[in-house]
């Protein structure tokens, strides 16, 4: 399936295209399959921050196809990009939508799943107590190394404000260089309340960094963030903090509709 991407380059930005969401979904589980077992041949292990939202949906249930002897699960460990302070029983929680989409249905072991806990209750308390499991699994195994989490993937997404994670425009989160997860106070046309995020220094030291975007309300935003970057969306700070190579965009023609005709 990943011959049938289309692949262009805007700005040093590798675009992968795919015809329509159902061909974009089959393209990225196999190319994360790949990536998977390249990790795990060269580190042991394959880690990934999962993206909450409506897209990834589609692509945690083409994953969920992929059995054991298709995938590693079994050396995979699966964190949240960043969730709702809403129950995890809630329709609104971004791990409630993965558990349903993709844990509920793989022989993962559940000690390689990292939920938020009580984030719906203390929020503040909550990222705390996230950043300290993060600080855990990825504790560097000597000094001279740098004491923040480095995935081996991160799976982003894109909102038509040009947010990603939960890293919204003019949002405190987003000069945060200290903390790994924080509590951050969102305030949009459609959303006042907090949401727990991880920070711009974690995302920028993952190994690569997917942004999945479709769909046709996404053309005008991507677009924007791919081809005018002086435009300083939470999503373009979030790609200039990383490694030249790190990022790679999956799109469906779609949202590449505005691309594709300049």
């Amino acid at each position: 399936m990943l011959s049938t991407l289309k692949t262009i380059v805007v700005n040093n930005q590798t675009i992968n295209i795919a015809a329509d969401e159902a061909a974009l979904f089959s393209a990225l589980s196999e190319r994360i399959t790949q990536f998977a077992k390249e990790c795990i041949a060269h580190d042991g292990v394959f880690s990934m921050a999962l993206s909450g939202g409506s897209t990834p949906k589609g692509l945690y249930r083409k994953m969920a196809q992929l059995s054991e002897q298709q995938f590693p699960w079994n050396l995979t460990y699966l964190f949240l990009g960043d969730e709702r302070c809403v129950p995890h029983s809630d329709s609104d929680s971004n791990y409630k939508m993965i558990s349903d989409a993709l844990l509920s249905h793989i022989s993962i072991p559940s000690t390689n799943v990292f939920p938020t806990i009580n984030q719906d209750k203390d929020p503040e308390d909550s990222a705390k107590t996230y950043e300290q499991t993060l600080r855990r699994f990825f504790r560097p195994k000597d000094k001279s190394q740098l004491e923040l989490p480095h995935f081996s993937l991160a799976l982003m997404g894109l909102g038509t404000d040009g947010h990603t994670a939960s890293l919204f425009p003019n949002s405190a989160a987003l000069d945060e260089q200290t903390h790994l997860c924080v509590a951050n106070k969102v305030k949009t046309d459609s959303f006042d309340g907090t949401r727990l995020t991880l920070t711009r220094p974690v995302f920028a030291h993952a190994k690569k960094l997917f942004f999945l975007a479709a769909g046709d309300s996404k053309a005008k935003i991507f677009n924007d963030v791919v081809s005018h970057p002086e435009k300083g969306y939470p999503s373009q700070l979030v790609i200039g903090d990383c490694l030249p190579g790190a990022v790679e965009w999956f799109v469906d023609e779609p949202c590449a509709r505005l691309i594709l005709k300049e």
